[in-house]
């Protein structure tokens, strides 16, 4: 692994909450898509604002030639030859990243190797950049860790991780060869054993992500221009990534827009691989606005989503056990137990809400087991003395 600093960093998926009083009318009616040659054509453009210059998918892998030479000649010294292609790039990476600062700005591969400093979305593109230099073949993957959530103003917004593996070249076969693993390593910068090893990430969605973050930034900023200008170049990457759907979502929302912020929601959910932040963000919406029936069904409907992050899971289940929907609650713990069964926290989520319905035997069972799976001591004595609580009338 590179790198030594327990440093979380930040992936941005933006959520808004509503500022100033709450919308007390439900939003019109919208269609969700338009019907075009039975394609489903999305209306997500904003005509007030001039498109500002981006970088390009080229600026965010570029290099300058010094950065270019200085790797080749590393790669390509006849004392590096006997080791394979993509651990001479791992070995490259970890000799240039000694004291790299690991906080959380996004760059593009030039400049986060000349200020020496970007998040994991950052090392995951300085990676591809050198790669792509030797033709070393790369792939990412999301690691789900337990959430920060960062608040500025009225813009709550959501950590992520996300790694890149490296491959060997590939051998060629002879003709009774069998190639069962083709060898691998993995860059990243922040191991945990809290971590969950999530899906592996399409290149568009890897590059979205880049756009993605800085619209976040400037969604901070309030400089809703640079954000949509960000967003419209994501969207030429991929039109139905959810996740960019769901930031130009919060960004209508902020310009007070809400019959186009649920119009991105609704497509959202019925043409895209779905996205428990979208649902999240509009059932905030259909919270603010009193539409209670609605909220409901789409609060029951969360659970469809295909999502392997059980901290997702877990945060959304306390949202509603802190409305005092035990029922629902109890589906999104189990939820988050049934994509990590061996992570704590699910078990203590189920044991609270069933001791709030006064189904004591399952909620000592639940909590047995989040103090069985317990990692660190401090965590085990919690659960420990709320065990005793629990049994406190037994004896």
């Amino acid at each position: 692994m590179i790198g030594k600093q327990a440093v979380k960093l930040i992936l941005i998926s933006v959520f808004l909450l509503g500022a100033g009083g709450c919308q007390t009318s439900p939003a019109d009616s919208v269609a969700v898509v338009e019907e075009t040659s039975n394609q489903h054509v999305i209306n997500w453009q904003i005509n007030d604002f001039p498109l500002l210059p981006v970088p390009s998918v080229n600026d965010i892998f570029r290099l300058t030639e010094d950065q270019k030479q200085e790797f080749l000649a590393y790669y390509h010294s006849p004392e590096n030859q006997d080791v394979e292609g993509h651990r001479r790039l791992y070995n490259y990476l970890e000799s240039i990243l000694d004291g790299f600062d690991y906080r959380g700005d996004t760059f593009g591969a030039s400049e986060a190797l000349q200020e020496h400093r970007g998040n994991c979305l950052s090392l995951a593109i300085v990676t591809t950049a050198l790669a792509k230099l030797v033709n070393i073949d790369v792939k990412y993957q999301r690691v789900n860790t337990a959430p920060i959530y960062q608040r500025f103003h009225n813009v709550m917004t959501l950590s992520s991780h996300v790694r890149t593996h490296v491959y060997a070249p590939e051998t060629k076969k002879t003709r009774n060869s069998i190639v069962l693993i083709r060898a691998k390593l993995v860059i990243d910068y922040f191991p945990d054993s809290n971590n969950v090893s999530g899906d592996f990430v399409e290149y568009e969605d890897f590059i979205s992500m880049f756009y993605q973050n800085l619209a976040g930034d400037a969604l901070v900023q309030k400089d809703f221009a640079l954000a949509y200008s960000l967003l419209a170049k994501a969207m030429e990457v991929d039109g139905k990534n959810p996740e960019t759907l769901n930031t130009l979502a919060v960004l209508h929302k902020g310009l007070k827009n809400l019959q186009k912020t649920e119009y991105l929601y609704k497509y959202a959910m019925a043409y895209t691989t779905g996205s428990v932040n979208v649902l999240s963000n509009y059932a905030l919406l259909l919270e603010e606005q009193e539409r209670e029936e609605e909220l409901l069904a789409l609060e029951l409907q969360m659970a469809d989503v295909n999502d392997d992050n059980p901290y997702r899971w877990y945060d959304i289940a306390n949202r509603q056990f802190s409305k005092q929907k035990y029922g629902i609650a109890l589906k999104y713990f189990k939820r988050s137990i049934d994509v990590a069964p061996y992570l704590h926290e699910g078990y203590f989520g189920l044991a609270k809400t069933y001791h709030q319905i006064g189904l004591k035997e399952q909620a000592v069972a639940a909590m047995e087991k989040a103090a069985e799976l317990a990692f660190t001591p401090n965590d085990e004595f919690v659960y420990q003395a709320k065990l005793k609580v629990l049994t406190a009338n037994d004896h």
